[in-house]
């Protein structure tokens, strides 16, 4: 069975002088990134790991993860990418929910975590990137030890039901889910995705995403399938949009893969009239509405670009794509979220059990799949609920993802996005999209970005609350927002209270921070 590491090892027989990863001033061509990898398979080997044992990575955007991830994953380990920027208990709670024995750390970071945890934790070991005073409670493995172990190939100890690497999503009570992908679900999109655009060894994939985002998965594996090279995006360039339209230049990026919240602030505040895109043929977004407003000025610097919205979740990877036409027509309102990829199938299911094949009905969204996550780690409640049999065939033994978003069909045949059944809320009694008042507000020439929350209240069920921010020399009055969603909303979906700001918080993924705007009106 074919493995996701394989992909390296077949890259560096085949160009092995060719540029696998760069990062900064920093590259690795194929075969530099096969024998490192295979000296640190080998010292983690050395160290104890063995045929599925989670291994965690931590530490900032660097070559180091690309090496890591492929080492854990040739001593048979699964990797558990652990967010540096999370909160110090949220990371220790995912290392002892996995049981993670060793990691592979920044020592800053490490230490960081270290010293919450006190001597509660279940990690034993760190293969730490830099050179590092006595850690506490952990034994610390210098990265120079790679230089002691053989850069000869591990033998193979595991198969495609392997669990290949468990990606950490936000959970309703709090608690992070761990999503379970195993190698055959993983392989399945990639092989797929690197096919269906042509990803080959012309091209240059930016790395946007941080490991433990599932978009990471497209950007790393695929780039390896096709022969390519992954450019890891520095971090510090989301805040700065017009450095980054400078790095997109620089690199001669060709495939770009990002949240759309990435992609606004680029078109709102990037400077792109100083320059255009001529290499970059491929743009995916996904995660975030994209106001068509932004997608036309990015559409006019970039002129060869091919623009695709990508719907998927963590739990069955990229299911979903639509491609923007050429022309966008004026009155463009809502992207589709489209039709399904090939090896994909995708339905909706009504209130009433039956399957949406009508335009205008509306249904939770299903996904059939070789790529349907194992489940979620520890957690065979939750598993159950999300993970059930084909409601259409249930005798069939096939397992289907429930995604919680609910869609309707649009009369082309493409799935548009409704909203999620969570974010659906009651106010006065009314059901209300929330989703379809950020669009309206969106439209706004003079609105970046736009979050609309809702907040418990005993009398109505939901007070609308909307977080706008403002571009740059516009300062909307609310008044003048109310009134643009007064002529395109009924009554009981105009905001109660519109709040406007420079900028609005985003999560380490680039989305809108909801949950912190709704901290605000916490008692």
């Amino acid at each position: 069975m074919y493995l996701l590491q394989q992909l390296l090892t077949e890259g560096a027989a085949t160009f092995p002088k060719r540029q696998a990863v760069l990062f900064k001033d920093r590259a690795l061509t194929y075969r530099e990134l096969e024998e490192t990898s295979n000296r640190l398979a080998a010292l983690l080997a050395a160290h104890g790991v063995r045929r599925g044992d989670r291994v965690g990575i931590l530490m900032n955007k660097s070559v180091e993860c690309i090496v890591a991830l492929f080492a854990i994953l040739k001593a048979g380990g699964a990797y558990v990418p652990l967010d540096p920027a999370s909160p110090a208990p949220r990371l220790c709670s995912i290392i002892n929910h996995c049981g993670i024995r060793l990691a592979i750390a920044a020592p800053d970071q490490l230490e960081r975590v270290l010293l919450e945890a006190e001597n509660g934790m279940k990690l034993e070991k760190a293969v730490v990137t830099a050179p590092a005073g006595a850690l506490p409670y952990v034994e610390a493995i210098a990265w120079e030890e790679l230089e002691r172990q053989s850069s000869a190939p591990l033998p193979s100890l595991t198969c495609g039901a392997s669990p290949a690497y468990i990606l950490h999503t936000s959970g309703s009570t709090g608690f992070p889910k761990g999503v379970v992908i195993s190698h055959l679900n993983a392989l399945t999109f990639v092989d797929m995705a690197t096919e269906f655009f042509a990803i080959g060894d012309g091209d240059r994939l930016a790395n946007h995403a941080p490991l433990h985002f599932d978009l990471s998965i497209f950007d790393i594996f695929c780039a390896m399938k096709g022969g390519a090279t992954v450019v890891l995006v520095p971090e510090a360039l989301t805040a700065f949009p017009v450095r980054l339209a400078e790095f997109l230049l620089r690199e001669e990026i060709t495939v770009w893969n990002s949240v759309a919240s990435v992609l606004t602030k680029l078109a709102d505040q990037g400077a792109l009239d100083r320059l255009t895109l001529p290499r970059l043929r491929l743009v995916h977004f996904s995660g975030d509405l994209m106001p068509v407003k932004y997608l036309k000025v990015l559409k006019r610097f970039m002129p060869a670009a091919a623009f695709y919205n990508i719907y998927g979740q963590t739990e069955a990877n990229s299911s979903l794509f639509f491609r923007v036409p050429e022309e966008l027509p004026e009155d463009a309102w809502k992207i589709p979220i489209g039709t399904p990829f090939p090896n994909f199938e995708v339905f909706a299911i009504d209130e009433t059990g039956e399957v949406v094949t009508e335009p205008g009905r509306e249904g939770e969204l299903h996904v059939l799949s070789a790529t349907v996550a194992l489940g979620y780690w520890n957690d065979p409640v939750r598993t159950a609920a999300h993970f059930s049999p084909d409601p259409r065939v249930p005798s069939s033994h096939a397992r289907v993802y429930r995604t919680g978003d609910v869609v309707r069909l649009d009369h082309q045949g493409n799935f548009v996005f409704a909203g999620r059944k969570d974010h659906m809320v009651k106010s006065k009694g009314f059901r209300v999209e929330l989703d379809e008042i950020e669009v309206i507000l969106n439209s706004h020439p003079g609105i970046r970005q736009a979050a609309v929350i809702a907040i418990p209240d005993e009398l109505t069920g939901s007070r609308i609350v909307a977080y706008v921010s403002h571009a740059e020399g516009a300062v909307p009055e609310a008044a003048d927002l109310i009134g643009l969603c007064g002529a395109r909303l009924p009554k009981y979906m105009i905001p109660e209270r519109i709040i406007c700001r420079p900028t609005l918080p985003v999560t380490s993924n680039s989305k809108i921070d909801r949950k912190a705007l709704e901290r605000e009106f916490s008692p």
